[in-house]
């Protein structure tokens, strides 16, 4: 347990998941394969927008993708790994392996496959305050279970807690225990697990840890600590997404999270006019660091956006009922709507990234 439990976080962060980007002109056929290459291997993400920032290409037999970019050839015999051709008509599973050696082909690096952890990871930040970065946290872990019956644990990472309008505050020793045990090192499964059990709260609507002493201790917890914190949880086999909260602070460790997860959510105005010039920063960082992010466009409509990477929630005051000090999310409402564009999207990406188009259609 002890290997496996810190071995994670001494990984290059770039070696968990191999970025491939789809340059291909038939977009249903681009389709069709990520999400037949998906379900054969959870190491591999494909991107459809931006695909050339990723440092594997896959393209059309005879584009020009660059050093990076890996052709695929409509006839078996041009299939030549070492030249970088694969026959695109391959099973999927043989696929999945051709990418992994070309990806060391091309990288120079070692493909280490993420093989511990189970549940997917998905950060919430936002470039501002006053955006709704919780109760979106909060919102999408809600409707994961109405939509899938998936289900989800919320962490919240903030320097300021505003989770506490959402949840009541229980507990408070247990959490120290807890971060205790993950600092120390040797063979301690059961007491992690043990002291994971008790610091835990909700009924599953969402789980949560205690937050009354674990956001007084937020601000110490490191990348590594992170790392041991999220791997505990996964190792519990309880939850299938864990949902990372981290405001608008963009710390060390926060960038790290981005940097880690399997599908990243960017809360920002729908006026670039009120980003400012340290706003615009921040988010051009966010999208350099997190390998896969939705970008979420919040305020008053102006109109559809449209896109695999984008999407937007209305300003729905009425959707947030406070009751017995607790705010409850209703949705039911256009919020609500908007919550479950934004989960099937955050889905599409973790699982079967080719469904997220099929899903859309069905909400419209």
């Amino acid at each position: 347990m002890g290997k496996l439990l810190f071995s994670w976080y001494r990984r290059e962060p770039d070696m968990d998941i191999i970025h491939v980007g789809l340059c291909i002109a038939d977009r249903d056929f681009a389709m069709a394969l990520a999400r037949g290459i998906s379900r054969e291997s959870r190491c591999i993400q494909f991107h459809m927008e931006n695909g050339r920032t990723c440092e594997l290409i896959l393209v059309d037999e005879g584009a020009d993708g660059g050093s990076s970019a890996v052709q695929l050839t409509d006839i078996r015999c041009r299939s030549d790994p070492e030249r970088g051709i694969l026959y695109r008509y391959e099973a999927c599973s043989s696929l999945a392996r051709q990418i992994v050696y070309q990806y060391y082909r091309i990288t120079g690096r070692p493909f280490e496959p993420m093989e511990c952890r189970r549940s997917r990871l998905v950060a919430f930040a936002a470039v501002s305050g006053g955006t709704g970065v919780t109760a979106c946290a909060v919102a999408v872990a809600r409707m994961m279970k109405i939509l899938y019956g998936k289900r989800c644990i919320y962490l919240n990472l903030q320097t300021v807690n505003d989770s506490v309008r959402y949840f009541r505050q229980e507990g408070g020793k247990a959490v120290r225990r807890l971060i205790y045990e993950l600092n120390r090192s040797g063979e301690r499964k059961e007491q992690i697990l043990l002291w994971m059990e008790s610091v835990i709260a909700g009924d599953g609507d969402p789980d949560y840890l205690n937050t009354s002493a674990f956001n007084e201790i937020a601000e110490d917890i490191d990348e590594k600590l992170l790392d041991r914190l999220i791997l505990a949880l996964d190792q519990m086999g309880r939850y299938d997404y864990i949902l990372l909260d981290l405001g608008n602070d963009f710390r060390r460790r926060d960038l790290h999270a981005l940097k880690r997860c399997d599908c990243g959510v960017l809360l920002r105005q729908r006026e670039p006019s009120q980003e400012t010039v340290f706003t615009k920063a921040m988010l051009h960082r966010v999208m350099e660091t997190a390998p896969a992010l939705i970008q979420v466009l919040c305020g008053p409509r102006s109109g559809e956006e449209r896109g695999e990477k984008v999407c937007s929630i209305c300003c729905d005051r009425t959707s947030f009922i406070r009751m017995n000090g607790q705010i409850r999310i209703n949705l039911r409402r256009n919020y609500g709507r908007d919550i479950a564009v934004l989960t099937k999207k955050i889905a599409g990406i973790c699982s079967e990234y080719g469904q997220i188009r099929d899903q859309e259609e069905t909400l419209r």
